[in-house]
Parts: structure tokens; C-alpha cells; sequence
């Protein structure tokens, strides 16, 4: 190899390590945030499954405080007709 070889190396070996190190740093970067907007999403969606729970669990109760209710008023109607 000549001199001018050498030196276009020596001057390209340091640069490409240096955007190499500049790109991992950017995706480390890059990766980090996506570990919290993971999280958030994840408590984000944990939070509304609780939510849906909730209302369900709550329309279930109310439904059947409704049909225990229209059982009743059936049964009264009954007697009413039977008598």
C-alpha cells in the first residue's frame, strides 16, 4: 500500500467509528422511548380493561336488580289474572 492509502484509512477508520458510535447512541436513544411509550400504552390500556370491567360488572347488577324487578311485577300480574 502506498502512503496515501494508509492516510485515506487512517482518516476514514475514525470517522466511520465515530458515526457508528453516534448511530447506536440515537438508537439506544431511540429504543429507551419507546420502552416508556410502551409502558404508558400498556398502564393506558390496563386502566380502560379496569374501566370496562367496572361498567359491565355494574350493567350486570343493574340488570338483574331490573329482571328480579319485571319477575315480580309478573308474578303480581298473574295472581291478578288467576283471581
Amino acid at each position: 500500500m502506498t502512503e496515501d492509502a494508509w492516510l485515506g484509512l487512517a482518516i476514514q477508520v475514525p470517522l466511520v467509528g465515530i458515526f457508528v458510535s453516534f448511530s447506536l447512541v440515537l438508537v439506544d436513544k431511540f429504543l429507551k422511548s419507546m420502552d416508556l411509550r410502551d409502558s404508558s400504552w400498556r398502564d393506558f390500556l390496563d386502566r380502560q380493561q379496569q374501566a370496562n370491567q367496572t361498567a359491565m360488572a355494574n350493567m350486570a347488577t343493574r340488570f338483574s336488580d331490573e329482571i328480579h324487578v319485571l319477575g315480580k311485577e309478573v308474578a303480581e300480574l298473574r295472581n291478578k289474572i288467576t283471581k
